[in-house]
């Protein structure tokens, strides 16, 4: 970098102009460019084609534009030979590759992906609960603080968290619950009703909602989570409501009838 000092002389010719050096700054800074720094544009070689090539490419675009925006896209139609109206895809996939021989790594590893098992697109489990919490039909709500919970829980334990919720459930769920009905007389009849998987889930996950909302933090996914994990430790006070409910079906296990 050279700085260079301007006298104060009024004007100056530079370039074939008139400049009043009075005006310019009193410093003017200068820098040398190395040509060792540039980098040449690497620049694709033209493509050769004629004006019937790109007269026959725009018409096959607008072709396939036209199928697609008046009728639905159908393969069998738009990939058949000209001439032929519709081919047969499946036929056509079978009769290639005839002579095809698998090696011994392949077979390897299709008998590999046979003994694994089929992973299902949606758990039931994580479906229901999701259903539950969601409001207003905001399921990618519902959603993501279910993710966020479970990632809580992962971090704590280190392990599969749908594998312990799945057991949270199935250890805070109740196996029966308590209904009254009328008996036409003074006194109702308190009855012990078995549930089903569903409806013990239900009630385990009502509970478990219950724990969350009385914790202190402000995020629903961070209180959903510890409350998990208090279940997973077996200090939720959702098991006092589930003793309760047992205890109460043993009290009225009288009324019970058995067919």
């Amino acid at each position: 970098m050279l700085r260079l000092k301007v006298s104060s002389a009024p004007l100056k010719c530079l370039n074939g102009r008139l400049l009043n050096v009075s005006k310019i700054g009193t410093q003017i800074c200068l820098s040398k460019r190395f040509e060792s720094g540039k980098v040449e544009a690497k620049v694709k070689p033209p493509i050769n084609m004629s004006d019937e090539d790109v007269d026959g490419w725009l018409k096959t675009l607008s072709t396939l534009k036209e199928e697609f925006s008046q009728t639905e896209y159908l393969p069998e139609h738009s990939l058949s030979p000209p001439g032929q109206s519709k081919i047969d895809i499946a036929q056509e996939a079978a009769n290639m590759n005839k002579d095809f021989i698998p090696t011994e790594e392949q077979l390897l590893e299709l008998d590999l992906v046979k003994s694994q098992p089929f992973m299902k697109m949606k758990d039931p489990v994580l479906t229901h609960i999701t259903n539950m919490i969601m409001k207003d039909g905001k399921k990618q709500r519902a959603e993501r603080t279910i993710s966020k919970a479970l990632y809580i829980v992962f971090c704590k334990t280190r392990e599969d968290p749908v594998e312990i919720l799945k057991k949270c459930l199935d250890d805070l769920a109740p196996l029966m619950l308590v209904k009254t009905f009328n008996t036409g007389v003074a006194k109702s009849a308190v009855i012990p009703v078995p549930l089903n998987k569903r409806q013990r889930d239900r009630l385990a996950w009502k509970w478990i909602i219950e724990g969350a909302n009385k914790r202190a933090s402000n995020d629903f996914s961070v209180r959903l989570g510890e409350e998990i994990l208090s279940v997973h430790d077996g200090n939720s006070s959702g098991f006092e409501k589930r003793d309760q409910l047992h205890k109460t079906a043993i009290v009225h296990r009288s009324y019970i009838k058995l067919k």
